[in-house]
């Protein structure tokens, strides 16, 4: 009897000592396989679990899942929405877009020692509350396309969406060079509209545009009506013609120009839209963006921060924002601690450049971080040194990836980058940091199309700030 005792009491022991440790083990087993995805309970604050899939183009067009009422559609220009058919690829030309983009880099550095005409002055009217315009994704350096329409009657034609140019451009026929206009459907012909108009120019109507690619434009100035919807049209509004265009813009109409200078879309409509513009890039190429102006943009582009716009004598027509740091993870990487160029922070706000351009020292302390945050991965057998990505990692066979926030510390705004943003995938076995490093320290800052994927991001001119907040382009 007393053996039979002695037996169920270690029997009841070991009970006790299962029953204690069983959820330790299966709290182990968790948290193992939450591990091998990236997501334990410890980094979810800090990272995003970002599903394989997302990053793979689809073939299909996605619109935005909120409609807008008033806006324009932003869509990419290799994308299923993309109105240039042609330009429609099997896959994205990653090595032509980045061939587009070093050579804008190197003009904008080269432009800040020259000097440029002021903004226009500030008009008091809002309005544009019943206009959208869609925006579209194009190649490189003009991977984004909006369509807007010219004449009378209305001639639409799909342009380059451009917040560093001017000058709104498109091609027209006739023109005197051979192959000034390869695609006859998307020429202007002033001809056959009745609203076209010579403007009064002093001291000559000519006018030359030349971009880092080493493309150009050379025309005369020209005067129309522009249409933005049926609610939105322009008189007199001033454009470029084309007569002598290198090939370097393809089967886009021409620029459209959302800078500050004097004959941008955005003065010559101050009176209708108090120079506030939105947009919001899609995160993906077969997603479908969105551009707003004026009233339409203030009520239907969410945002809840902003930052001041600088001021900058040699290009006032740009947009300069301070960017003090960026976070990575838990990690901020201050631009004062390792930067000792006073004028490091200061960064240029660009729809044309695609992958933002950080100071080398920045941009080595987030790549370090960064594969810091990924060393559960398998770096990739190979990068992409002539893109400019240096750290990429092989992500065949995972349904989904664990990527660290990256978070953008404007003066007064902090700016989630989307996880479209943080990474750039060429193929599943090549995913890579999507930032680069500028050749030198002191070379100008830049924020690109990339890192704005998914943002609500207003222009408002007429208070001197850009306001952020988190978009809805589809996907």
């Amino acid at each position: 009897m007393a053996v039979f005792r002695s037996r169920t009491s270690a029997l009841f022991l070991l009970l006790l000592v299962l029953l204690f440790h069983l959820p330790l083990l299966f709290s182990g087993r968790e948290l193992e396989k939450k591990h091998v995805h990236g997501a334990d309970m410890g980094l979810n604050s800090y990272r995003h679990m970002l599903k394989m899939k997302s990053l793979v183009p689809a073939s299909t067009c996605n619109p935005p899942p909120t409609e807008r009422v008033g806006s324009l559609p932003l869509v990419h220009r290799q994308g299923p929405g993309s109105p240039l058919l042609e330009e429609r690829p099997q896959r994205r030309n990653s090595t032509l877009i980045f061939l587009w983009d070093q050579p804008r880099i190197n003009s904008i550095r080269r432009s800040l020692a020259s000097s440029s005409s002021s903004p226009s002055s500030i008009g008091n009217d809002l309005d544009g509350t019943n206009l959208r315009i869609p925006v579209i994704p194009s190649e490189g350096g003009r991977e984004y396309v909006v369509t807007v329409g010219l004449g009378t009657p209305t001639r639409d034609l799909p342009m380059i969406f451009d917040t560093g140019s001017n000058l709104t451009w498109t091609q027209c026929l006739p023109c005197p060079t051979q192959g000034c206009c390869p695609q006859i459907d998307r020429c202007f012909e002033p001809s056959k509209s009745s609203t076209y108009s010579d403007p009064s120019c002093s001291p000559s109507c000519n006018y030359s545009a030349s971009y880092a690619d080493n493309s150009f434009s050379y025309g005369y100035y020209a005067q129309d009506t522009l249409t933005l919807s049926a609610d939105y049209t322009f008189p007199n509004f001033i454009f470029g013609c084309g007569q002598n265009n290198s090939d370097g813009f393809s089967n886009n109409a021409g620029i459209l120009g959302l800078a500050r200078g004097d004959y941008s879309l955005i003065s010559q409509t101050t009176s209708t839209f108090a120079l506030i513009f939105c947009y919001c890039i899609p995160p993906t190429y077969n997603g479908q963006g969105y551009l707003l102006f004026g009233m339409g943009a203030l009520k239907n582009c969410q945002t809840n921060q902003y930052t001041s716009i600088l001021p900058d004598q040699t290009k006032p027509s740009w947009y300069f924002v301070e960017l003090l740091g960026i976070t990575i993870g838990n990690q901020t990487l201050e631009f004062s601690e390792l930067v000792p160029s006073s004028s490091s922070s200061r960064t240029i706000i660009d729809s044309g450049t695609t992958i933002s351009r950080l100071p080398p020292s920045v941009y080595a302390a987030l790549r370090d971080e960064f594969k810091k945050e990924m060393s559960e991965y398998p770096v990739a057998r190979q990068h992409l040194p002539s893109l400019g990505l240096d750290t990429c990692y092989n992500l065949e066979g995972y349904d989904s990836v664990a990527l660290p926030k990256v978070v953008l510390n404007f003066d007064g705004a902090d700016v989630n980058v989307d996880p479209s943003g943080v990474v750039w995938r060429e193929s599943d076995s090549q995913v890579c940091l999507a930032f680069t490093p500028k050749e030198k320290e002191n070379d100008q800052t830049i924020i690109g199309s990339t890192q704005q994927r998914n943002l609500n991001i207003l222009y408002n001119i007429q208070e001197n700030k850009v306001e952020f907040g988190t978009g809805s382009c589809g996907s």
